[in-house]
């Protein structure tokens, strides 16, 4: 927990920071910019996805130097 991870599945690859897990799920969250719902401009959103275990076909630890 607290480690970023790029978890992907038959259908998507997600990155981001573990927050969670138990015996059939993990958590991830992570930050990302979206466009406004009304006007120009973009604004950050918290994101946030629960993948089963047997959803996952691969999943690495991501590495940063600071």
């Amino acid at each position: 927990i607290g480690r970023k991870l790029n978890i992907r599945t038959e259908s998507e690859t997600i990155e981001g920071n573990l927050t969670a897990v138990n015996e059939a799920t993990v958590t991830l969250q992570w930050k990302t910019r979206e466009p406004k719902p009304i006007g120009k401009g973009k604004v950050t959103v918290q994101k946030e996805a629960i993948v089963p275990y047997k959803n996952i076909v691969e999943a690495k630890v991501m590495i940063t130097f600071n």
